[in-house]
């Protein structure tokens, strides 16, 4: 005769069970992995790729914690560096700065195309850094909270291979600015969640990422009227990209490039953008 005491313990058995069945993550779409493996070997470059699932229960990656030079998909980095001090009281995006002779530098976008003596709003700016690639707005951005501030933003959110250690445009060092594929994936699933910083800063950041100008890469090999909120990056040799895709299945996909000329990552992105959502369905 199985006596009271069992007959609870059993019952917590079976709820404890159930439990651990509720929280168990989600395996990764099958096949997913080998196609995205298959996508980059029948390309010209080095490439790393990370995929997962925007709310965070699975992910897979090909050299995803490999650091790759990481062109303007850093500004990513700077962009929640900046929010975080808006959030804190800094800065205000509200404030404004002018443009100086000594702050134009090469590259694309509105300030750059305007040249000196322009004042915008720190809102402005980030607009213009991740919709235009903006350098010139970019590097007013990292004056204004400075570049220890931003390793340190990044390692505080748990990047491992996230670097700024230049100014956009600055040549006159032979370092350079790093990132790896899971560093941006954890970025964006962050943004996705509502947890860069705050859930009004990653809307403010979906936003602009839905913006983005430069949809050459990884929205090519996606179904024609595909949402992805992205932000490319660009150097000699050099071509990244990475967003999340807003379907009715969520997920985030970043593709990093090296030793490639741009049309070759790009055939490589289309590509693996192309098997993972026919993997991912």
């Amino acid at each position: 005769m199985t006596g009271t005491s069992d007959v609870e313990a059993l019952v917590d058995c079976v709820d404890d069970a159930r439990a651990s069945e509720a929280v168990a993550p989600a395996s990764a779409p099958e096949g997913l992995r080998d196609a995205l493996e298959q996508a980059t070997e029948a390309h010209t470059g080095t490439y790393a790729v990370a995929c997962a699932s925007a709310d965070g229960s699975w992910s897979v990656n090909e050299n995803g914690d490999e650091p790759f030079v990481s062109a303007s998909i850093i500004k990513l980095a700077i962009l929640g560096t900046l929010l975080d001090q808006a959030q804190s009281g800094v800065l205000s995006l509200d404030d404004s700065v002018t443009v100086g002779p000594s702050d134009v530098v090469g590259g694309t976008g509105v300030i750059q195309a305007s040249g000196a003596g322009g004042s915008y709003t720190y809102r402005q700016l980030a607009a213009y850094m991740i919709q235009d690639s903006d350098n010139i707005a970019t590097n007013l951005i990292i004056d204004a909270v400075g570049m220890p501030a931003v390793n340190e933003y990044a390692r505080g959110i748990g990047l491992t291979q996230t670097a700024l250690n230049r100014r956009m445009m600055d040549f006159s060092t032979d370092v350079e600015n790093y990132t790896s594929a899971n560093d941006v994936a954890h970025m964006l699933q962050l943004v996705y969640q509502g947890k860069l910083v705050s859930s009004d800063a990653s809307e403010f950041t979906l936003d602009l990422l839905k913006g983005q100008h430069d949809d050459a890469g990884l929205l090519e090999g996606l179904p024609a009227g595909s949402v992805f909120a992205h932000k490319t990056g660009t150097l000699d040799g050099v071509f990244n990209d990475g967003g999340i895709v807003l379907d009715q299945n969520p997920y985030v996909l970043v593709v990093l490039s090296g030793d490639a000329e741009r049309s070759q990552a790009q055939d490589c992105m289309a590509d693996v953008a192309q098997k993972a959502d026919s993997a991912i369905g």
